[in-house]
């Protein structure tokens, strides 16, 4: 059985989730919620950096998110034809991380209109970049003439955004095409609407989070200290 290990939350394991479902290829989640449970997974050894998510899958245990992108990328033909595919493949994944990391960080924000206001200043630098570079390749696609992962992590960090700013996309209108495309395949399509889709990031992930890392809530908490150790 594959098995997916971090935090009760969508988080840094979401394009590996996103992989494996455009894969078709069956997951259990396995929610750490305490320090105990982050602890224990530490000592299997697993975890090479010591870092979540953990990727169980092939008899390989796999660390770092990126580097689960691309194997997934490999294992389901999502890479491109070319070496040239792959090199705009690991390009634009490399921009999409650089973009998504705004996303990322919205529910750590003070409030909802900082969010935004972040989201929006990053989606003015990358999202006209992306666009363009579906207009180049010419295909409704990011990399040649076919599905590849850098179209599946984009949208990905895509869905980050809209939730927060819901009309993002009304001036990049072949980014909302792509959107919609991926969105409807049907891997992808049958894991949004699983009991596996954890929820938008908001105030209890961030809890939950730092009650497993035992690290000080965002400055706008109060008793933000609450689960750093008392020495």
């Amino acid at each position: 059985m594959t098995r997916l290990h971090y935090f009760k939350g969508r988080g840094r394991a979401e394009t590996t989730r996103w992989m494996l479902a455009v894969s078709q290829i069956n997951f259990e989640n396995v929610a750490i919620e305490s320090p105990a449970a982050l602890a224990a997974l530490r000592a299997t050894g697993k975890l090479p950096f010591d870092q979540m998510p953990l990727l169980e899958i092939d008899g390989l245990n796999l660390s770092q998110s990126s580097a689960m992108t691309r194997y997934l990328a490999r294992r389901g033909g999502f890479y491109g034809k070319t070496d040239a595919d792959a090199l705009w493949c690991d390009m634009i994944a490399g921009a999409v991380a650089d973009f998504a990391e705004t996303s990322l960080q919205a529910a750590f924000q003070p409030t909802a209109e900082a969010a935004v206001q972040s989201l929006r200043g990053r989606f003015e630098k990358f999202g006209p970049k992306f666009e363009a570079r579906l207009a180049e390749n010419g295909t409704g696609f990011c990399v040649g003439p076919c599905l590849t992962f850098a179209d599946v992590v984009l949208v990905e960090a895509l869905t980050g955004y809209l939730e927060w700013v819901p009309d993002l996309l009304v001036g990049t209108p072949m980014l909302a095409v792509l959107y919609g495309q991926v969105l409807d395949l049907p891997g992808i399509a049958a894991y949004l609407n699983s009991a596996q889709r954890y929820p938008m990031a908001g105030d209890t992930y961030v809890i939950d989070a730092a009650g497993v890392l035992q690290r000080a809530l965002p400055p706008h908490f109060p008793d933000r200290n609450r689960f750093v150790p008392v020495s």
